[in-house]
């Protein structure tokens, strides 16, 4: 299964665009900082990450402030078939107080 899920500030967010379909997308850039434990080991994790928001999920992203925290899940996949570079999918958004 491929689910990943972050929480992230959000630090830009593109122009709303359409696929030639009429469906919004929304391209944007999440920041992540915290620790995680490898071998027993915390190891600081301080991270910048792709992300896109296609369909309603757009409507969420676009009414958050850049700055705000929240929890994003969705899934990772390539950027094209032919740039393999991973982008994180946004599904759903749930901000943090």
């Amino acid at each position: 299964m491929n689910h990943f899920t972050l929480t992230a500030i959000l630090v830009s967010k593109d122009a709303i665009r359409f696929t030639p379909a009429g469906i919004p997308v929304m391209h944007c850039q999440l920041e992540h900082s915290g620790q995680a434990s490898e071998v027993g080991v915390a190891r600081k994790i301080l991270m910048s990450v792709e992300a896109i928001a296609i369909g309603p999920i757009q409507k969420d992203l676009e009414q958050m402030d850049l700055g705000a925290e929240a929890v994003f899940e969705g899934f990772l996949a390539p950027k094209t078939l032919r740039n393999q570079r991973l982008v994180f999918h946004i599904n759903h958004i749930q901000l943090k107080n």
